[in-house]
């Protein structure tokens, strides 16, 4: 009498679990790999934001010291501080003044909140004093 082929429980119970085992941290290593992809995203935009007003700041002629702030559709915020540029030897005659730019964007809520600072100088007018 030959015995009937096949898998025993134990068998198909070990297949199952090494199954699960596997199948479960490819699922992480997928979730973990969507979630930095989605990371990288949100970074790109704010890098495109933040470019997009330093365009807006160089079209200025006339900008002071002091802080500017605002937001961008989609939950992006953006803020820029403007200071005197220190180090830079500016001639009082000359009609152009050098600013430090501090542009900072951030989202996101308060537990996850990120941001992207960007630092450049800026060349404005000067105003004459009255």
């Amino acid at each position: 009498m030959k015995r009937a082929r096949g898998f025993t429980l134990v068998e198909i119970l070990v297949a199952l679990t090494l199954f699960a085992v596997v199948g479960g941290t490819l699922l992480q290593l997928f979730q973990s790999g969507l979630r930095n992809v989605r990371v990288a995203d949100d970074y790109s935009h704010a890098v495109f934001l933040a470019r997009s007003k330093l365009t807006e700041l160089q079209a200025h002629n006339h900008l002071l010291p002091g802080e500017l702030n605002g937001a961008f559709p989609g939950g992006y915020r953006w803020q820029a501080l403007l200071s005197v540029a220190d180090g830079i030897d500016a001639d009082p005659t000359r009609w152009l003044r050098p600013l430090a730019l501090t542009l900072t964007i951030s989202w996101g809520e308060r537990g996850e909140s990120r941001s992207y600072t960007l630092h450049s100088l800026l060349l404005s007018q000067q105003v004459d004093d009255p």
